[in-house]
């Protein structure tokens, strides 16, 4: 006697026809990545942001520590005093 396919079930109760509908789904997502990477994106672009969505903090860090320096050079105290009149600093 065979089984019958239609009927079986999986785990929580999913069916075949929800584990079909899952695969296109996947099937979707890649060609979409496939799309992006190849048309909308120039390489060096897709790089840098794969990079970057793993790696914020490498990014984040330095470039504060370098508009920080930038700033401190070119306002000085004068800045530094503004700022802290901004945000309710020491009166």
């Amino acid at each position: 006697m065979k089984p019958n396919y239609a009927k079986a079930t999986y785990g929580q109760g999913s069916s075949i026809k929800e584990e079909n509908f899952l695969n296109e789904l996947e099937k979707l997502a890649g060609l979409q990545k496939i799309l992006v990477e190849t048309e909308m994106l120039p390489a060096w672009a897709r790089g840098v942001g794969d990079w970057l969505v793993v790696h914020p903090w490498r990014v984040i860090v330095p470039m504060s520590a370098i508009i920080y320096v930038f700033v401190r050079v070119v306002g000085g105290s004068e800045l530094r005093e503004f700022v802290l009149a901004l945000f309710g600093g020491f009166r």
